[in-house]
């Protein structure tokens, strides 16, 4: 019955951004499919990210303007599901790969299949952990419930990684004892460049091939995406926010500092992070509660961060 009732609402939503679904298959006592649209491009993945073989898929290196013109894609999308429906609908997966191109390059999210209503009284929701580890909301992972900011932090992980055509986390010591391994996280190596002034240095290099980049788009698009990672849910902007900072209806400023927190699943395991604990791989050490110090005091409720122009 939840199936069919999400089923319903998910085949309801026409925008241009999102994947159009065609129908749905139960097999008793099976499992159940959704039938969606072909898009010929593939999915942005195979357009950011250095890969060997591309004889089995379609890909490239998608040019800077057309990545600032698939950010904005996305976000119309999101705000669209978070805003514009009768019943606010979760994506919880945006990933990269959840990301198609058509033949004009325009973006259109796909993969619905962990999505989730929310009504719109409602503020969280309460859910099984799902998605894909490297881009899940903090708050998802310490159980305190999502909420369509958590797709916001989904999506300012993938402009990070379509900013420098790299996965934001990288395992440094792939070695069989969990607690050890070392890691490098990207969105850390951007602040870093930031304050130093070498904001460029963090842009994927095959962009700067003889080309020139507006840095200025640059530095916007890594604000905003920055200010999507906030640790704290309430720091982060809506969506609709996004589409107003990346459109030039906002103004964004340079978002506070966070503690960066890498929360990685596969540390976790199976366990539950409750009271005093330690996520290993990170080095973070949660408060009693299993709330953390925030960094900054800005919130996102503050109007002063953002004003019209």
């Amino acid at each position: 019955k939840e199936f069919l009732s999400e089923v319903a609402a998910i085949g309801s939503v026409q925008h241009i951004n999102l994947l159009r679904l065609y129908g749905y298959c139960i097999v008793p006592s099976g499992p159940r499919f959704l039938v969606y649209e072909f898009i010929q491009n593939g999915s942005l993945d195979g357009w950011i990210f250095h890969r060997r073989d591309r004889r089995s898929r379609p890909g490239g290196c998608l040019p800077w303007h057309l990545r600032y013109s698939v950010a904005i894609d996305v976000a119309k999308a999101l705000s669209y599901l978070h805003h514009d429906c009768r019943s606010r609908i979760l994506h919880l997966d945006v990933k990269p790969e959840n990301i198609l191109l058509d033949d004009s390059y325009r973006a259109v999210v796909s993969d619905f299949g962990l999505a989730k209503l929310m009504g719109r009284g409602e503020s969280r929701i309460v859910t099984n952990i799902r998605g894909t580890k490297g881009y899940l909301a903090p708050e998802w992972l310490l159980e305190n419930g999502v909420s369509a900011k958590s797709d916001v932090y989904s999506y300012g992980m993938v402009l990070l990684e379509m900013i420098g055509g790299r996965r934001n986390v990288r395992v440094l010591d792939d070695g069989k004892d969990r607690s050890l391994r070392k890691y490098e996280y990207f969105p850390k190596l951007v602040v870093e460049k930031l304050k130093t002034g070498k904001l460029m240095s963090v842009v994927d290099q095959r962009l700067l091939e003889g080309r020139h980049i507006d840095e200025s788009q640059v530095r916007k698009l890594v604000y905003v995406a920055l200010w999507c990672i906030q640790e704290k849910a309430r720091r982060r902007p809506t969506m609709a926010q996004v589409v107003d900072m990346l459109e030039g209806h906002l103004r964004v400023d340079e978002p506070p500092e966070t503690e960066m927190i890498i929360v990685d699943l596969l540390s976790i395991g199976k366990d539950k992070v409750q009271g005093k604990s330690r996520i290993k791989a990170t080095g973070v050490y949660l408060s009693d509660g299993g709330s953390t110090t925030p960094a900054a005091t800005s919130t996102f409720d503050n109007t002063a961060i953002f004003s019209g122009r």
